[in-house]
């Protein structure tokens, strides 16, 4: 199956009657997502693991005007994949973007990471997006057409996290799992006019970095565009990657970051 050309006589970031998974939406980045997604006419399916932060936030994307539903449930369950591929079909019939944004953070060294903490940060980091990718596929490849976001992260390409004195081991060994799961993925499912991307934000202010937000902004002065990351800045490029204005983009990992990694 060829990719369609993008019809440039209409509006290619419009997302209305698109049926929209976000996970870690209770908050955070993916909150963030899924308002900015729901803005642009998405129908939205929130996934956390906190029932009641997620209905809070339920109610703020609602009120921009579209339908939603939740999934009260961890992403590394066994049962997770299914119960929210079912919300997402009862919801809206359809499944056309999948953000996988869930994931945590350590600051682990070689010298002290455990098996438990190594095994916990891969569950939620790499196989979950992993094992819900693989039960949306169906459904896309029925349709043939969809878009899977990775939230991924640039500390994949660093030594560790905020690559000041080391740390992060597990995480950002994690993420450079999910970005290779990214370009694979991509190219299995290309065939089926799927696509398949990561976004790769840097250090974000978010309620995961609050007790340690102090050495967050420790490294500020290092981001050439001049002020410490928020939430809404990746809202565009996910957007974006949704959308059909990036019909022809597959197995990218698009870095925003102020420019703190300038990659080819």
């Amino acid at each position: 199956m060829k990719a369609p050309i993008p019809d440039i006589t209409r509006d290619l970031f419009d997302l209305s009657g698109y049926c929209c998974i976000v996970t870690g939406a209770s908050a955070g980045i993916g909150l963030t997502i899924a308002e900015s997604l729901a803005h642009r006419g998405a129908d939205l399916v929130l996934v956390g693991r906190n029932a009641q932060h997620l209905d809070a936030a339920a109610l703020k994307v609602r009120a921009i005007g579209h339908r939603v539903a939740t999934v009260a449930v961890d992403v590394a369950d066994d049962a997770a994949p299914q119960r929210i591929v079912d919300t997402a079909l009862k919801l809206s019939g359809r499944i056309d973007v999948l953000v996988n944004n869930a994931g945590f953070m350590t600051f682990a060294d070689p010298f002290d990471v455990n098996d438990e903490t190594w095994d916990e940060i891969f569950s939620v980091n790499v196989r979950a997006p992993m094992r819900i990718t693989r039960a949306v596929l169906p459904v896309m490849v029925k349709a043939a057409r969809g878009s899977i976001i990775n939230i991924g992260s640039s500390w994949s390409t660093r030594a560790s996290v905020f690559n000041q004195d080391g740390g992060g081991v597990d995480y950002c060994s994690s993420k450079a799992a999910l970005h290779a799961l990214t370009r694979s993925t991509a190219q299995d499912v290309a065939p089926f006019n799927i696509r398949v991307n990561t976004v790769a934000p840097g250090a974000v202010d978010t309620p995961m970095h609050a007790d340690h937000r102090a050495l967050l902004f420790e490294f500020e002065k290092y981001i050439p565009l001049g002020r410490i990351q928020v939430a809404q800045d990746l809202a565009g490029v996910v957007i974006f990657l949704a959308s059909d204005a990036s019909g022809y983009i597959t197995g990218q990992a698009l870095h925003v970051n102020g420019g703190m990694l300038m990659v080819d």
